[in-house]
């Protein structure tokens, strides 16, 4: 009986890592480059997924010892591959950004901005939205020094980080498009789909902001702004991060309280507090949406409306209540203006009003006092004298000329 051998793959992927080395010892870069090429691709086929990428990686610096840079980035493109298999997004974009970058190099514009697209991909796959963000403001930047026509995969990637990092609304016919133009390798094929349904949930996700009753256009000053927070997913998500746009007039006074479960739907109750008269705005409310299929900025309406100043609150009194003098003398009495309201009270008109047996001694009956901030006062005197005997009255009026209200006092001069 005769027994057939079978020759193993692993052990032929070993040699061929030893005269690798051995090539490399030679100062043979160029060789060494293609026998790890080699080892790596039958460590792929057999499912020895990192020691693929390790070899395609090896193969790639082995390229770039020869100063070989389109061959250095297949490479890592071919590494990136087998990590995308695996779902290993974000090593796979790390690796597909340094290809971009040795294309660049060598001034294969068009590969370099389909790898770039491709990476930005990944960085979103993996959810990592601030290198997918600053990956995409570096090949703009690359665009405008050189003049090319960008690939559809880019422009399927510039895209999908408008609509997932900032959260801007497009039409869902204008992104189709741009999904069905982008034609992805096999092995970046389950990427691009994971992503690209990604945005279409994102896209039929709703982040409004309204009023919590009845609006309201015009709001004093410290007053208190209800909002409700609200979002409709078609899957089960929840909020892991968020922020909101305030204009310098408004401050949150009550923070919503974002643990719940995932959800289809939910709303939470935010309270606001203008502190400055003028214009009011509050929003976008900038959401980040999670769940299994879906990680996506999501941005809200905005309330915009109108801040009046709190009103004043005036309060009058007079000491003594109650004075004796003679006839003839002078009385002196003490007025206290209090401004009690959460505003200012401004161009207060203030006069005396005395019975027919009293006189102004000193000063005047009128004044006009130019502003008492909330929480002040005022104090001054006035100085009558007696000219008949008997009970007289002293009145005292202040109007507030911002809000018409008007506040009087009277005190009693006991004419002996």
């Amino acid at each position: 009986m005769f027994k057939f051998l079978k020759s193993d793959p692993l052990k032929k992927a070993k040699k061929l890592v030893e005269k690798a080395l051995e090539e490399i010892e030679e100062g043979y870069s160029d060789y060494a480059s293609t026998a790890y090429e080699k080892a790596a691709r039958i460590f792929h086929e057999e499912d020895e997924i990192d020691f693929a990428v390790k070899y395609f990686r090896e193969a790639a610096y082995c390229a770039l010892e020869n100063n070989d840079h389109y061959r250095g980035a297949e490479m890592k493109i071919a590494a990136a591959e087998c990590l995308n298999l695996e779902g290993r997004y974000d090593e796979g974009a790390g690796l597909y950004s340094e290809a971009s970058d040795h294309f660049h190099r060598e001034k294969k514009s068009r590969e370099s901005n389909r790898s770039l697209g491709v990476a930005i991909i990944g960085y979103l796959g993996a959810r990592n939205f601030a290198t997918a963000t600053n990956l995409q403001r570096k090949a703009e930047k690359r665009l405008t020094e050189i003049s090319i026509k960008t690939t559809p995969i880019y422009e399927l990637a510039k895209l999908c980080v408008t609509i997932l990092c900032d959260g801007t609304d497009i039409e869902k016919k204008v992104f189709e498009k741009a999904a069905s133009s982008a034609k992805p390798t096999t092995a970046e094929e389950i990427l691009v789909q994971f992503v690209v349904n990604s945005v279409r949930l994102a896209l039929d996700t709703e982040v409004t902001l309204d009023w919590a009753g009845k609006a309201l256009p015009n709001i004093p000053v410290k007053s208190k702004v209800e909002l409700e927070l609200q979002y409709k997913c078609p899957v089960d998500v929840r909020v892991t991060d968020h922020r909101v746009s305030l204009s310098n007039s408004v401050i949150i006074s009550s923070e919503p309280e974002f643990r719940v479960p995932p959800s289809k739907q939910e709303s939470w109750l935010i309270e606001f507090r203008p502190v400055l008269s003028g214009d009011g705005i509050i929003g976008p409310y900038t959401v980040t949406l999670e769940g299994d299929k879906v990680l996506a900025h999501k941005h809200s309406n905005v309330i915009k409306f109108n801040i009046a100043r709190a009103p004043s609150n005036l309060e009058l009194d007079i000491v003594p209540e109650l004075v004796s003098c003679s006839l003839s003398d002078e009385a002196c009495l003490e007025i206290d203006l209090k401004n009690i309201g959460d505003g200012s009270a401004d161009n207060i008109h203030f006069n005396v009003e005395l019975s027919e047996g009293l006189e102004i001694s000193l000063g005047s009956e009128e004044k006009t006092i130019n502003f008492i901030g909330s929480g002040d006062n005022v104090r001054f005197q006035i100085y009558v004298r007696a000219l008949s005997q008997g009970d007289e009255l002293i009145t005292v009026h202040a109007i507030d000329g911002r809000t018409g209200q008007e506040v009087t006092k009277t005190s009693m001069v006991r004419v002996g």
